[in-house]
């Protein structure tokens, strides 16, 4: 049932006829989780199937005077819990990304999706090198589990990877251009595909981009455009450092104004305008983050120009000459 149930997702995938787009979705997504729960039964040969992928147990008493976790009902576990349990059993999750398919899935079984087929082909193309980890823990040959089904997929997926670095290719004259490594998705936000360009692939200034999304053919103005890339790339760290109770890796610029100023290890720069802050105040020296730079004075701390603000007031209260030494 695994492996058949991928196999009819692929060749719905394959079809020409949009109408089994959705047949595709479903059935490709009930087969790659089925696969990921064969992994966690390879790892416990001997046990009944639901006492590994039963979703919740009860105690029962037994004969010894203790108690025996027996499965409760028959539901088994989703993608959320099939992943916790990936933990529990030591097994690493492999690469891939099955969180699009899943709410694509969503989307097509409560109600009526208007994703454009190309994205929902490239969603699907993205869980690709799940299913080939899944295989790896399974000990299986892909091209023997699957058969044909395996050389359509990997068709797909380097026909994908060559679409987005023709894309990703356009963004090259821009300053932050070597930070997209393969891993990055840019994300398009009318569709959600990761294909998106730049219009003028000579341009090198990003408040100049001409944003665009060869899946859907929306456009992307700069400002968005930045912010996409910035959340690609520095979205996952900024969340940890947040939740950490650490300053954040993303902050508002205050030359330009823009949530696009990175602060992370050596990057300390606007990927929109270009701005640099400073990195220590002009007056009492005291090292400065972003959030510590003065908003109409970038060269002064917030802590200064706060603590001057009322001796300025007093002086000009009492009539008296004040001078501050701002520029």
């Amino acid at each position: 049932m695994t492996v058949v149930s991928i196999q009819l997702g692929i060749e719905d995938y394959k079809s020409a006829d949009p109408r089994r787009t959705i047949s595709a979705v479903r059935n490709f997504y009930a087969g790659v989780l089925l696969l990921g729960k064969q992994c966690l039964l390879d790892q416990a040969p001997d046990a009944d199937p639901m006492e590994v992928l039963a979703t919740s147990y009860l105690p029962e008493p037994n004969e010894a005077g203790g108690v025996t976790i027996v499965p409760k009902g028959y539901r088994t576990i989703d993608l959320g819990e099939l992943r916790e349990r990936f933990k529990q059993f030591d097994l690493e999750w492999p690469k891939g990304d099955i969180r699009g398919l899943q709410r694509l899935r969503n989307e097509f079984e409560h109600f009526h999706s208007t994703t454009q087929d190309t994205t929902i082909r490239q969603v699907i193309a993205s869980c690709f090198p799940l299913v080939e980890g899944f295989c790896e823990i399974l000990d299986r040959s892909p091209a023997q589990l699957l058969g044909a089904a395996w050389e359509t997929m990997l068709e797909e997926e380097r026909f994908f990877k060559a679409q987005k670095a023709a894309c990703y290719a356009t963004l090259a004259p821009l300053p932050w251009h070597d930070e997209l490594s393969a891993d990055v998705k840019l994300s398009c936000p009318h569709c959600g595909s990761a294909l998106l360009y730049q219009s003028d692939a000579s341009n090198d200034d990003p408040s100049s981009i001409e944003g665009k999304c060869r899946a859907c053919d929306g456009d992307v103005a700069a400002e968005h455009f930045v912010q996409i890339v910035v959340e690609a790339i520095h979205g996952g760290d900024d969340f940890l450092a947040a939740k950490d109770g650490g300053e954040p890796i993303v902050n508002d610029c205050p030359d330009c104004g823009q949530p696009a100023y990175v602060q992370s290890g050596d990057i300390d720069v606007c990927y929109f305008c270009g701005e640099r802050a400073a990195s220590e105040c002009a007056r009492c020296g005291s090292p400065m983050s972003v959030n510590d730079v003065s908003v109409h004075s970038p060269r002064f701390c917030t802590y200064y120009k706060n603590s001057l603000r009322p001796r300025l007031a007093k002086a000009r209260q009492g009539g008296s000459v004040f001078r501050s030494g701002l520029a």
